[in-house]
């Protein structure tokens, strides 16, 4: 847990890692939902598999930004 403690509280400029993992999920969250309307938008298949891709992405980065977040509470 000490590990995962200092990994979240590494500072990388002004803010600590956990709070940029934050960010990106955010965007990524984002992003995701502009590539389905996208598609909605287009009426093209090929945007999903993006959709399919960001998703992973955002599930990735959303349970390490959890996990960090646990480990800094414990």
């Amino acid at each position: 847990m000490d590990t995962l403690r200092s990994v979240a509280y590494h500072y990388l400029g002004p803010y600590p890692v956990i709070f940029y993992l934050g960010l990106v999920g955010y965007a990524l969250l984002l992003s995701t939902a502009g590539a389905m309307g996208l598609s909605r938008l287009l009426g093209k298949r090929r945007p999903v598999k993006v959709h399919r891709r960001l998703a992973y992405a955002t599930l990735t980065i959303a349970t390490l930004h959890a996990l960090l977040g646990i480990a800094v509470r414990i």
